[in-house]
């Protein structure tokens, strides 16, 4: 359990760094022009030690909130709902916060490793 939360928690820093240096695609910004404002979906394939790792990332304008979920609409129009694990790192604006703090109409973008609930939630007004 241990490795598989440092292993998330790496790619969500990773995935965090992406966003938030956004910006035109170069030679030497693949993560810019993978993560960057343009990303609708996305789905990273890690090997750690020979265990996979099939990471879901997906950003959009919220739709709705619960306190265990966001629905997303993507900006190819497709609509997700995404479990949100109860210990996930939850971000609005780089600060830490509870998920009911998210509200229709912010963009977030989710980390979930396959189809296990969303470990990082990097939300924006």
């Amino acid at each position: 359990m241990r490795r598989f939360l440092a292993i998330a928690a790496s790619a969500a820093a990773v995935t965090a760094l992406a966003l938030a240096q956004g910006g035109a695609a170069s030679l030497g910004s693949l993560g810019n022009f993978f993560f960057g404002p343009k990303l609708v979906r996305a789905e990273v394939i890690t090997s750690e030690g020979g265990t996979i790792h099939d990471y879901r990332v997906d950003r959009g304008r919220v739709r709705l909130v619960t306190s265990s979920s966001l629905t997303l609409l993507e900006k190819d129009g497709t609509i997700v709902a995404i479990p949100v694990a109860v210990g996930a790192n939850v971000t609005l604006g780089g600060a830490t916060v509870p998920l009911t703090r998210i509200k229709k109409g912010f963009t977030a973008t989710t980390v979930r490793d396959g189809s296990a609930s969303a470990s990082t939630v990097v939300a924006t007004r």
